[in-house]
């Protein structure tokens, strides 16, 4: 009697689990039909799957190369925005009494100004001294009382207050503490006074209340009798806790500083400011006064080379290291190597090309003539990648250090030095543009200009651009100022950087690619779901074939057994 044979099918060849077809299918053959039948499902499908999985490792290995290339570009455009930020222009001083920072080195140039300080800015300090404790309370009279603060400045013992900062008031009773105030004044908004308790000797306290610096940040303070009262009680007596009139010995608030201007020569030129901070004299620099000096302090920029050598070898270092990565993703492996994970892929080769053409495309509109690269002994070797002839770096560099700037920032300037230009917004475009000027006093004034043909408009001394490419900017012209060019232009790492924007800008070319890849292992993994199926048919189809054989055999053998027992029957009859 034939068995009934029942197929259980795996999902993957390789984790199909084995059946016992041989007691499935009876033993008559002597044959290991679960051998044959394996060998033969997988001799018809595992040459299909094994293909199909290889093409799925491909694409794989293929998106995780793409995401790998996106990073190399986030990297690359990180480090070049930090190589932008940097100057090659560095600040000194001759004296500690003043200090030089720059703060804009977009705009920074070389410079040189003798500077004299006169007087620091000071803030004005008021102080109301004796208390025994830094808890003692404020109006040991018990009134409830009221300061009233302003500020602004004094002529004498005029003041003028600062109608631009509102008065504000603290409130006083019988409790508050002399801690109390301090606090109370340090939460006024928008005056710019603080507070503080300050011992100044055993058992002696001092409440010191200070402005912001300069002359015009003067403390004005008004006492209003709340409860009306005999007045305003300070340490039991009934004096005035008023500080309106300078020169009145009776206020209890004393002034330990006068808030006074910071007074300094620049180039022989007498300024003040309400500061020790000068931040608009010299662009793109903060000049801080640290002391009085009785000398000329000379302060100043100046180009160095060892810092332009120093952002011109990491500028050569961050655009090889891109390039080798994408050269060798995209390796044919032609000297008998296995090639790379993106073996000839046009769009990376077609980065490669990009990358060299920005660094070999002369930089304009930064001066009458263009500026290379290869002007700073940046060379392309064999195999793509940049070096540095050092020495003709230095050679340039010494003759035209302001050149360097093109590399790293974007400039506006104009082609003399009597007309200075600025930019301001990202509307005006890159190029170069003819500045014609209209005098009627033989150029020692002007009232109208042009740029690239298109009217300026003047305000208040200032031509500003009025055309779709010149919107935001600006230009002032000295007496005696000629038409003359200005230039606007992208520099170098601009370029790159707007190059790896490109590359990285979301549904990029990269990231088209990829959803292909994926959408191509999506179909391949329906390919492989097919045939899985198709396996187990056709393994259903052996086994039946083999069932009936075994069938068959073991027909064969019991008449095969029959036989054999009519024949001994039939010797033995015979017998």
């Amino acid at each position: 009697m034939a068995t009934t044979v029942t197929d259980s099918v795996s999902t993957a060849a390789t984790t199909r689990p084995k059946v016992d077809y041989i007691s499935a299918l009876n033993a008559g053959s002597g044959l290991n039909t679960t051998q044959i039948v394996d060998t033969l499902v997988d001799a018809e499908v595992m040459p299909k799957q094994n293909k199909i999985n290889e093409q799925v490792e491909e694409k794989n290995v293929s998106i995780s190369s793409l995401g790998q290339i996106k990073n190399d570009f986030t990297t690359f455009d990180t480090n070049l925005a930090i190589l932008a930020s940097q100057s090659t222009v560095i600040t000194a001083s001759s004296s500690t009494a003043v200090t030089v920072t720059p703060d804009s080195t977009t705009s920074l140039a070389p410079f040189v100004h003798n500077m004299t300080v006169s007087t620091l800015a000071k803030a004005h300090t008021l102080s109301f001294p004796s208390y025994s404790t830094a808890s003692a309370v404020f109006d040991s009279s018990g009134h409830a009382d009221t300061l009233i603060f302003g500020v602004g400045s004094y002529s004498g013992d005029t003041f003028s207050r600062d109608t631009n900062i509102a008065l504000q008031s603290i409130s006083i009773t019988s409790t508050t503490t002399i801690q109390d105030v301090a606090s109370q004044i340090n939460n006024l908004t928008g005056t710019g006074l603080s507070a503080s308790v300050i011992k100044t000797g055993d058992a002696n306290f001092s409440l010191v209340v200070k402005s912001e610096l300069g002359a015009s940040k003067k403390i004005h303070m008004s006492a209003q009798d709340t409860d009306n009262s005999n007045g305003l009680g300070v340490n039991n007596e009934i004096a005035s806790v008023s500080y309106t009139t300078p020169s009145n010995s009776t206020h209890a608030a004393k002034q330990v500083v006068d808030g006074v201007d910071s007074a300094f020569t620049f180039d022989g030129i007498s300024i003040t400011r309400p500061t020790n901070q000068i931040a608009d004299l010299v662009p793109g620099v903060s000049i801080e006064l640290n002391a009085t000096s009785s000398t000329d302090v000379e302060i100043g920029a100046a180009h160095d080379e060892a810092q332009a050598l120093d952002i011109l070898t990491a500028f050569v270092t961050e655009v090889n290291t891109l390039k080798t990565s994408m050269t060798n993703m995209t390796d044919m492996g032609n000297d008998g190597g296995d090639g790379g994970p993106l073996r000839g892929d046009t769009l990376i080769r077609s980065y490669i090309n990009r990358l060299k053409s920005i660094t070999t495309t002369p930089i304009s509109n930064y001066k009458e003539d263009p500026i290379y690269l290869s002007n700073f002994g940046v060379m392309t070797e064999l195999d793509g990648s940049l070096s540095i002839d050092t020495l003709k770096f230095s050679e340039y560099f010494k003759s035209n250090p302001s050149d360097f700037s093109a590399l790293t920032q974007d400039r506006v300037t104009s082609g003399s030095a009597l007309v200075q230009v600025t930019g301001t917004g990202s509307l005006y475009k890159t190029g170069t543009y003819d500045l014609s000027l209209t005098s009627t006093d033989n150029r020692q004034s002007f009232t109208a200009a042009t740029l690239d043909g298109v009217a300026m408009v003047l305000e208040n001394g200032t031509f500003k651009g009025d055309s779709a490419n010149t919107l935001g900017i600006n230009v002032v012209a000295a007496s005696g100022a000629p038409d003359t060019r200005i230039f606007i232009g992208n520099s170098l790492i601009s370029s790159l950087r707007e190059f790896s924007k490109g590359v990285l800008t979301p549904g990029n070319a990269i990231d088209s690619k990829i959803s292909t890849y994926n959408d191509e292992i999506t179909g391949y993994e329906e390919e492989l779901a097919k045939l899985e199926t198709a396996m187990e048919t056709t393994r259903a189809r052996y086994v039946e074939q083999f069932a009936a054989m075994e069938s068959a055999v073991s027909s064969f053998k019991k008449t095969g057994e029959l036989l054999d027992n009519f024949m001994e029957s039939w010797k033995a009859g015979l017998g």
